[in-house]
């Protein structure tokens, strides 16, 4: 099971990304809370505001246990999903981090194309992540179910078989006519 979750290999049609995507954050939202609950049992459970320094420390845990698991494991989803797609991912997610970063570089160049000030990014950011976003959602595979079934059970996927084509009637002679003349040529 945890191989299905973690593994780059195999493919994910569209409503297993989907469910993915949903139990990663559904698991986010829970580790998050659990970190924080910890930090707080750490405080002593003092009631009022929290300290600067206890945020920032909350924070760092919080990206340090939380943020590269989440990471992983969203980068396992969507090169699989991919890869259903007939993308190649070694391609397609540096591609789409590398347009990120050099949008992220623009902006800090000319501030002025950014979407809102002080933001960090523009609409090619937007517009590229939407076109990703919809593209792992909407755009359909190219697998089979029992395909994509067969790689979380690590099984070969079942044989496709074709049926024999019916044989085709033998032609025989018509029989001898015995009236009229010959039937048929």
């Amino acid at each position: 099971m945890l191989g299905a979750i973690f593994s780059f290999r195999g493919r994910l049609n569209r409503i297993q990304y989907f469910l993915g995507c949903c139990g990663a954050g559904v698991g986010l939202v829970v580790l998050l809370m659990i970190v924080g609950g910890l930090a707080f049992a750490a405080t002593g459970g003092r009631s009022g505001p929290p300290s600067m320094i206890t945020l920032a420390v909350v924070g760092l845990a919080m990206l340090v246990v939380v943020g590269p698991l989440y990471f992983w494991i969203s980068f396992s989803l969507q090169a699989r999903r991919f890869r259903d797609i007939g993308w190649e991912p070694v391609f397609v997610i540096p591609g789409w981090i590398g347009a990120n970063v050099i949008d992220r570089l623009a902006v800090m160049g000319a501030p002025q194309i950014a979407i809102i000030p002080g933001a960090g990014i523009s609409w090619l950011t937007v517009v590229v992540g939407l076109f990703f976003a919809g593209s792992l959602l909407f755009w359909p595979g190219r697998g089979s179910s029992a395909d994509v079934a067969a790689v979380f059970d690590d099984v070969p996927p079942p044989e496709r078989s074709v049926a024999p084509a019916p044989a085709a009637p033998r032609w025989s002679p018509a029989p001898a006519a015995t009236g009229f003349g010959r039937r048929g040529l």
